[in-house]
C-alpha cells in the first residue's frame, strides 16, 4: 500500500465521540464523495461513491451514530479500467430526508415535508475540534498524499468554491499556508513542506502517519549531509590533482630550460620533491622536505616556482601555463 492509503486507513480509525465532529466529519465526506439525485414526486436520494471499503465502513458508522441511518452498501465495476471495483452507499428516500436535515441542507416546513434549500451542507466550522473533523473527512474524500521518499506534497482536489472555502479555511486556522493550482479545469489546493504537511496530519489524528513521515524526513537529511560530503570529496580530489599535474608541467618545462639548477635550494627542493611525489598534497609534500615545512610554506614556494615559469616562458601559447588563481591543489574548507 501506498504512504497515502496508509495514512487512510489510519484516520477511519481514530474515534470521533462528539456529535459535532462526527457532523463536521461527514459534512466533508459528503462535499467530496456524495451526491444527491432527485427521483421524482419530491423524493430524493443520498449515494457516497468510494474506493477503499475501510472509508465506506467509515461513512455507513457516522451516517449510523449522527443520523441513526442504515445505508445500503453495493459494488459497482467499471470494466474499462481493468475491473477497478467501488463502493456505493445509498441513502434511500425515506432516509434521505433526515441526513439533509442534519446537514443544514433541507429545512423543516409546517404541515409539509422538508424543503431543500441548499446543496452543500452548511456548516460555520467555529470550533477548533470540528475544523480538525473537517479536514480529516477532507483527507479521507479528496486528499492525496505523495510518497515523502521522493517528495513532499499533499493535495486536496476540489469539486465547488463551497469545499475550497471550508479547506482553505481550516488550514489557515492551523497556520499553515495553502496554494491553489489548476489542472484541467479543476481546482486543486496543495501543501508541499513537510512542517505544514506534518501539522495537516497531527491535526487530523494521523499521529503514525507522522511519525512515519519524520522518520523519513531524517533518513533523507542524513542521505543528503552524506551524499553532499561524498561529492565534495569526489570535487577536492579532482582539483588536488587537476592542480598537481599543472605543477609537474610547470617543473617539466623549467627542467626542459634548465633554469632549475639557477633556483634558490629552497625551490629546487621542492621541485624535486613534487616530481617524486606527484600526488601528495601540501601537507605531506612539506614533510618530506628537511627540515619540515608547513603547507603555507610549499604553497608559497610552488607559486614562486610557477611564476618564474610564467616570466621566463612569456610566448608559450599552447594552454600548458597554468593560472594563477589554479595554483593551489588543498582541498576546500
Amino acid at each position: 500500500m501506498s504512504f497515502s492509503s496508509d495514512c487512510k486507513e489510519e484516520l477511519c480509525r481514530v474515534a470521533c465521540d462528539k456529535s459535532c465532529c462526527r457532523l463536521a466529519e461527514l459534512s466533508a465526506l459528503y462535499m467530496t464523495l456524495g451526491a444527491l439525485s432527485l427521483l421524482g414526486r419530491g423524493q430524493l436520494c443520498v449515494q457516497f461513491t468510494v474506493e477503499s471499503p475501510a472509508i465506506a465502513r467509515r461513512v455507513f458508522v457516522l451516517l449510523q451514530k449522527e443520523a441513526q441511518i442504515a445505508s445500503q452498501l453495493h459494488y459497482v465495476t467499471h470494466a474499462r479500467f481493468g475491473g477497478h471495483r467501488k463502493c456505493v452507499l445509498t441513502v434511500g428516500p425515506h432516509h434521505a430526508p433526515a441526513l439533509l436535515l442534519r446537514l443544514g441542507m433541507m429545512e423543516p416546513a409546517p404541515e409539509s415535508a422538508p424543503v431543500l434549500r441548499a446543496t452543500a451542507p452548511r456548516l460555520r466550522l467555529t470550533r477548533d475540534c470540528c475544523r480538525r473533523a473537517f479536514l480529516r473527512g477532507a483527507l479521507l474524500g479528496c486528499g492525496t498524499l505523495s510518497n515523502p521518499e521522493q517528495n513532499y506534497h499533499l493535495e486536496f482536489a476540489v469539486r465547488d468554491d463551497a469545499l475550497r472555502l471550508a479547506i482553505a479555511k481550516c488550514l489557515q486556522s492551523l497556520g499553515v499556508p495553502v496554494k491553489q493550482t489548476q489542472r484541467r479545469g479543476a481546482v486543486s489546493l496543495y501543501v508541499k513542506q513537510c512542517d505544514h504537511i506534518a501539522t495537516v496530519l497531527t491535526a487530523a489524528g494521523a499521529h503514525q502517519a507522522v511519525t512515519t513521515l519524520e522518520s523519513i524526513r531524517v533518513q533523507r537529511q542524513v542521505m543528503g549531509t552524506v551524499n553532499r560530503a561524498m561529492n565534495c570529496d569526489a570535487f577536492n580530489l579532482q582539483k588536488q590533482m587537476d592542480a598537481n599535474q599543472r605543477q609537474l608541467a610547470s617543473i617539466t618545462r623549467l627542467l626542459a630550460g634548465e633554469r632549475i639548477a639557477a633556483l634558490p635550494p629552497a625551490l629546487q627542493e621542492v621541485a624535486s620533491a613534487r616530481i617524486q611525489y606527484p600526488d601528495m598534497n601540501l601537507t605531506e609534500l612539506g614533510q618530506t622536505l628537511s627540515p619540515p615545512v608547513g603547507k603555507s610554506g610549499v604553497n608559497h614556494r610552488l607559486r614562486r616556482l610557477m611564476q618564474i615559469l610564467r616570466d621566463e616562458l612569456p610566448s608559450t601559447d599552447d594552454g600548458d601555463t597554468p593560472k594563477p588563481s589554479a595554483d593551489n591543489p588543498e582541498p576546500s574548507p
